[in-house]
């Protein structure tokens, strides 16, 4: 799971491109774009050798080595037996990153890696959250807008097991992957 801002597109098309085509797992990628600014994104995260990236659709089955992408306007939300669109579930952006990443811990619990790049403000939290009690991993970017990890604003417990510069994000996704988790950080 990747949940991206406005003005996101560039990172997540640099994480992405590092990932293998032959991954073990499927990608589900939630960027929030300016409605003045679409962006075709299927068409720019697929680079030759890489990941193969499409929009999600209502009803498919989950497969891994494949980038499914948020539609705009609606909710990406995964369950055991697919991606399901949907209009709403209660959360303000649509496409939402806590939607998405609720939906997963939900229905895939310790199987769920979570990573939110660059600065999203409040949107993420949530789904971090709902990720690490899951036993999920998480992920956030260490750049100029997000120098220090996420922490839960109830709380104050860190939402991030890594908080990690966009270079080093996709080695450690693809250790999460393979079953190197490491040990959990601690508030």
């Amino acid at each position: 799971m990747i949940g991206a801002p406005v003005g996101g597109a560039a990172a997540l098309t640099q994480l992405v491109r590092k990932l293998p085509r032959d991954l073990a797992a499927a990608v589900f990628v939630v960027l929030h774009t300016a409605p003045e600014t679409p962006i075709l994104l299927a068409d720019v995260l697929n680079a030759p050798g890489g990941l193969r990236a499409a929009a999600a659709m209502h009803g498919e089955s989950i497969t891994p080595s494949r980038i499914y992408l948020a539609v705009e306007q609606k909710q990406l939300i995964l369950s055991t037996g697919g991606v399901q669109l949907s209009d709403g579930n209660g959360h303000v952006h649509r496409p939402s990153i806590d939607a998405l990443f609720e939906s997963a811990a939900e229905a895939y619990q310790s199987r769920v890696v979570g990573v939110v790049l660059l600065h999203v403000r409040e949107e993420g939290t949530l789904g971090l959250r709902a990720i690490r009690r899951a036993g999920g991993r998480t992920v956030t970017h260490n750049n100029d807008l997000m120098r220090e990890p996420l922490r839960d604003p109830d709380t104050g417990e860190l939402l991030s097991d890594d908080h990690l510069v966009l270079e080093q994000i996709s080695a450690r996704l693809l250790a999460y992957v393979s079953g190197q988790s490491g040990e959990r950080q601690s508030a």
